[in-house]
């Protein structure tokens, strides 16, 4: 059994399931940064279950799960952290495949930005941000899986590539910053990565968060794209389109549950009515859809709250109780309970066990 093979099977009740998939393009892209940055690419790709052949067609399709697996690898890396800072900064178009090249020839930022989520099916299950304009502000927003959230190479990449891919947009880098503030769901990095971090994004910057989010200034969007062309945005758009009607397999409604639940989980005992209107759907709807992929609205919070848990809890910052707040818990009693019964040992006992040895 492979790497990728492996983690599939761990992963079969994550919302990203094995038959999920990513543009080839993407992983191509990823790989061949990890090369030039002198990563050990090919132990990467191997430890991922890659094939030369998966990544030929650059419109083509790759698992979820040997993405992930690629990401994965890329984390265990000695210069990780370094290098997703430099992929980010590194970031461009072509790495987007044919969504990117629509990108470069929309008449302006929001047209652009608004490829990625126009597009985001074609991108990857569950890869592109949700985008929503905020008085002045744009947010970009995504709530990463658990699985990725504790991947702080790539998650670092990605603000600082959509910044360096809005300056190459745009042929310039404007005055004033393009951010205004970025949040990671990841814990903290250590400080010579966050000045470096901060220093590329001229913004704060905030860590254990419910979400890993860009808000960026409005004012961009109406900043031209350096190379606009209605002609070939409208025919690359169509193609693009053609293509993303290709991707048969989309996001469970179980994978949207597990997104939102993660998301405003801090704020208490997820409802089942609340989430069910966040999604336009009856509870009743809900209760049933769920049903019919055999999976329980109860079952589906206890099991974010479970890998939230093991997330936050190797952030050795974070206390328990402010753990089990996090997580919705009114009282860490009841977190304690819950984590006991998830792994069989408590809290504490579980944050002894992630310190090496001596």
């Amino acid at each position: 059994m492979t790497s990728a093979d492996t983690n599939m099977t761990s992963d079969a009740s994550s919302p990203t399931v094995a038959d999920h998939t990513v543009l080839a393009a993407l992983v191509a892209g990823n790989l061949a940064a990890a090369r030039t940055f002198g990563l050990d690419a090919d132990r990467c790709a191997t430890a991922a279950g890659l094939l030369p052949s998966d990544l030929a067609d650059p419109d083509g399709r790759v698992p979820f799960a040997r993405h992930a697996a690629l990401l994965e690898a890329m984390e265990l890396e000695p210069r990780a952290l370094e290098f997703g800072l430099w992929m980010g900064t590194t970031f461009n178009a072509g790495a987007l495949g044919v969504v990117g090249y629509v990108m470069q020839h929309a008449p302006d930022v929001r047209a652009a930005l608004g490829c990625l989520e126009r597009f985001q099916r074609l991108l990857g299950d569950g890869i592109g941000p949700q985008l929503r304009e905020q008085g002045s502000t744009l947010v970009l927003e995504r709530v990463e899986p658990p699985r990725l959230a504790r991947l702080t190479a790539s998650s670092l990449a990605a603000p600082v590539g959509i910044i360096t891919l809005l300056h190459d947009l745009m042929g310039k880098v404007p005055s004033e910053p393009v951010a205004l503030e970025v949040t990671f769901q990841h814990p903290a990095v250590p400080r010579i990565v966050l000045v470096e971090l901060q220093r590329v994004l001229r913004c704060p910057v905030h860590f254990n968060a419910p979400s890993t989010r860009l808000t960026l200034r409005g004012s961009i969007l109406v900043c031209p794209v350096r190379a606009p062309n209605p002609g070939l945005f409208d025919y690359l758009g169509n193609h693009a389109t053609e293509l993303q009607k290709r991707v048969q397999v989309g996001s469970p409604l179980s994978a949207r549950v597990r997104e939102l639940v993660a998301a405003h989980v801090r704020e208490g005992e997820p409802a089942q009515g609340q989430v069910a209107r966040r999604l336009g759907l009856s509870e009743r709807t809900l209760q049933r859809r769920l049903n019919e992929e055999g999976v329980a609205f109860a079952t589906l919070v206890d099991e974010v709250r479970a890998e939230l848990a093991r997330l936050y809890l190797t952030d050795a910052k974070l206390a328990v109780f402010e753990v089990a707040f996090l997580l919705g818990y009114s009282e860490p009693s009841a977190f304690n309970r819950a984590f006991r019964r998830w792994t069989g040992s408590s809290p504490s006992q579980f944050r002894s066990s992630l310190k090496p040895a001596d």
